[in-house]
């Protein structure tokens, strides 16, 4: 009884959180509709002036209008008049005008072309927006930008970011303001106040200054010599790697620029930079060159501002940039932490960079505009989730060992067996600011580290593997046999004979584990039923690979592989079934010439072949293991969906470095095509 009792509990517990959640969509369904039935009203040409008034106020209770608004009501057919009496109601009878009203007239203003009366409401909202909390200035800015004035919103900006370069919202701000003003001073010659803005965001003069002062001011010092003997030590930890002359030079400055934030020659000599309890101390010692710099009264106050804001604001990352192409500065993603800044990058740090490049590197807050500092490294994809994966680790390990738990030694970096950090970056939330923060230290108390490691990495190029652990060549051969062989490769306990195609043979493999059989089997009935086929069975027993498909037609076998190694032992099978075997055709896509960089060039003998005969053909239907063992089709209606993306991202990345050198890369958007995945998760 006391059992029975307990299940009833337990039943009408979940029958009512069942119902609170449908309770819960329902509500949520009941407002997006009102939502959309209010913007259906007010985008409508024939709503009446008092009740289009009426809408825009209970839409955007008290917060700015969007600064187009006016000119997309005009679009869709509104007339002037109306919109100018709506704003004449929403203005009326009141001694503090909301924002809404304020921002919505000044829009109405504008698009009708009246300038003054425009720069009147704005600087109302403006003074409004002053006496209330700085993010309502900021939405106020927003609207300038978004009406027309983005030279005027990033004037606005520039101060408050100088103050707090950390504002994620002031920042973000900034960048879509300097992206308007670019494209208005590239089109239009008379914008001087856009071009203005530009040249400010791009002046790297005040880094550079900073820079020379600092390097003026150790020469010659103790302290001078304690970020060189820093430096040399991380040279010398990497004798063993085959550095290139620029590629030596480009680390040392790395290296250097690690040892202005964490040289202290008041700690022990014996700690070294990579021990993040050590960076993470060093936030608060007086001794570290850009600190003694800006502590120094013969530094000029301008380059004390801006050594400090260097010390205390550097954010060290995997910076995922998604278009390649400046404008001026590009928008770039921590993939760790998903943080996001608008940057500018120095110009041979750009040239040539394909999509989804990450840049492991420091960016800083100069007069409150963020630059990269230069040094650093580009990454694939891949590369950039195998030291995301390690960072992460690393930020998790110094939080666990701060509670109290012992330390364990660093991992070796995953690479080509990382979570796709730089996909799952579009969708989760940043993590909170102290987080971000300390893993902006982890990551450059790392980096000299990582940038080592990737050098060793590249060195060896990656094995691409089957199931069966075998360098992946995918082969389509004719073999000449004797008559019967069908009937003799069925006996066998890993070939079976297709009841329906009696000409069909297949080679089976290694038996699929358990539990990712079982995922398999359940997605792919979902799939099924999902078609509309109801009666779906699960097959039972134990399920296979496949290792390959022979056509068996009188005293002939065609046979797709995906290994020289499994084309030789289907002919030692069938040399030991007396079916005297001869290849009489054989047709070869190796992919460690067909994949773009680092394996090589696709297809280097006769051009590269169209991808619905080439390699991507075959592709679509191997099953591959980063994949988890399913093919790309099969990923793209499951679970390995994200890491599918990732695959693709860096087939579209090594095509893009293939193609500034003039060569073929993967067809990307064939495949994306294929798989019905032609807008990737970032957009």
């Amino acid at each position: 009884m006391a059992s029975s009792n307990r299940r009833k509990r337990q039943n009408r517990a979940k029958a009512a959180a069942k119902q609170a959640e449908a309770r819960r969509r329902r509500a949520a369904t009941a407002r997006i509709r009102a939502v959309q039935a209010r913007m259906s009203r007010i985008y409508d040409p024939g709503t009446p002036a008092a009740e289009l008034a009426v809408l825009l106020t209970e839409h955007y209770r008290g917060v700015p209008v969007a600064g187009w608004l006016a000119s997309a009501l005009l679009r869709e057919g509104s007339s002037p008049g109306r919109l100018q009496d709506a704003a004449r109601l929403m203005l009326a009878g009141r001694d503090a005008p909301s924002l809404t009203a304020l921002t919505f007239a000044a829009a109405v203003a504008g698009a009708a072309g009246d300038a003054e009366e425009e720069r009147r409401l704005i600087g109302q909202a403006l003074a409004a927006g002053e006496a209330d909390d700085p993010a309502v200035r900021l939405e106020v800015i927003d609207f300038i930008s978004t009406s027309g004035h983005a030279a005027e919103a990033v004037e606005l900006l520039e101060p408050r970011l100088k103050e707090a370069p950390d504002d994620d919202f002031a920042a973000d701000l900034y960048g879509a303001a300097i992206e308007r003003a670019y494209a208005t001073a590239s089109s239009d010659e008379s914008a001087a106040r856009e071009r203005a803005a530009v040249r400010r965001f791009a002046d790297r003069t005040g880094l550079v200054a900073l820079k020379d002062a600092v390097s003026a001011f150790l020469d010659g010092t103790e302290l001078g010599e304690a970020v060189r003997a820093q430096v040399t030590e991380e040279l010398s930890a990497t004798d063993d790697l085959d550095w290139s002359p620029e590629d030596r030079v480009a680390f040392g400055k790395l290296a250097e620029e690690l040892a202005l934030l964490t040289v202290d020659p008041g700690h022990d000599g014996d700690e070294t930079p990579d021990d993040v309890e050590d960076l993470l101390a060093d936030d608060d010692s007086p001794c570290t060159p850009l600190r003694v710099f800006a502590a120094d009264p013969s530094t000029p106050p301008v380059l004390a501002a801006r050594a400090l804001a260097w010390h205390e604001h550097i954010r060290y990352g995997l910076w995922r940039i998604d278009d390649p192409v400046p404008a001026p500065g590009l928008r770039c993603i921590d993939i760790v932490s998903g943080a996001e800044r608008y940057a500018e990058f120095p110009a041979e740090a750009t040239a040539g960079l394909p999509r989804w490049t990450v840049w492991l590197g420091g960016i800083v807050p100069v007069d409150g505009i963020w630059h990269s500092t230069g040094a650093g490294v580009r990454l694939s994809p891949s590369e950039a989730d195998a030291a995301a994966e390690s960072i992460d680790e690393a930020a998790l390990a110094m939080v666990q060992a701060l509670a109290g738990e012992p330390e364990l030694p660093p991992a070796p970096i995953p690479f080509g067996h990382a979570e796709p950090y730089g996909v799952y970056a579009d969708d989760q939330e940043p993590v909170p600011a102290g987080m971000a923060s300390l893993i902006g230290k982890v990551a450059g108390a790392m980096i000299t580290r990582i940038v080592a490691d990737v050098h060793r990495y590249r060195a060896t190029p990656p094995a691409i593997a089957n199931t069966d652990g075998d360098p992946m060549c995918l082969i389509t051969a004719t073999i000449a046999v004797q008559e019967g062989t069908a009937g003799k490769l069925a006996a066998r306990p890993d070939f079976d004979l297709d009841t329906d195609e009696p000409d069909r043979v297949t080679w089976w493999g290694a038996l699929i584990p358990d539990e990712q059989r079982e995922a398999m089997m359940a997605e792919a009935i979902a799939q099924l039923r999902d078609q509309g086929h109801k009666d779906v069975g699960v097959p039972e027993g134990p399920q296979r690979w496949v290792r390959g498909v022979l056509r068996v037609r009188d005293r002939e076998i065609t046979v797709e592989v995906n290994s020289r190694q499994r084309l030789a032992r289907l002919l030692d099978i069938l040399r030991k079934l007396g079916a005297g075997p001869a290849v009489t055709s054989e047709k070869r896509i190796d992919p460690a010439m067909d994949f773009a960089w680092p394996a090589g060039q696709r297809a280097a003998q006769g051009g590269a072949a169209a991808a619905a005969e080439g390699w991507e053909k075959f592709w679509l239907d191997e099953q591959v293991p980063a994949l988890s063992g399913r093919t790309p089709r099969q990923a793209a209606c499951g679970r390995e969906r994200p890491y599918l993306e990732a695959l693709l991202r860096q087939f579209e990345y090594e095509a893009g470095l293939l193609a500034a050198d003039g060569k073929t890369g993967v067809d990307t958007a064939w495949l994306r095509e294929q798989l019905h995945m032609q807008k990737d998760l970032a957009d």
